[in-house]
């Protein structure tokens, strides 16, 4: 297993995490574990979030299926501002 740190911004954080918290499960089928999702306390539209997955491009191959593609555009992630770094344990 490894771990992804991300970040990026949004255009609402509650609009965006109630899709996100909405689409679980869908990550969780593929073995995607949410282990911290927030925002900074100065900016709620700038979001962190740490996944544990079991492959490096785990993450990267459900963010590219057209259905979760969706959800993401619709969620308000700017995608353009997304940072994400593959770690180990």
């Amino acid at each position: 297993m490894v771990k992804i740190i991300g970040s990026f911004e949004v255009e609402n954080w509650d609009h965006w995490k109630k899709g996100f918290d909405e689409h679980a499960e869908a990550r969780l089928k593929v073995g995607i574990k949410t282990i911290y999702v927030g925002h900074e306390l100065e900016n709620s539209n700038k979001v962190h979030m740490v996944f544990e997955t079991p492959e490096a491009d785990s993450l990267q191959k459900f963010m590219q299926q057209p259905e979760n593609q969706e959800v993401i555009k619709n969620s308000g992630h700017k995608r353009e501002t997304t940072v994400m770094v593959v770690c180990s344990d």
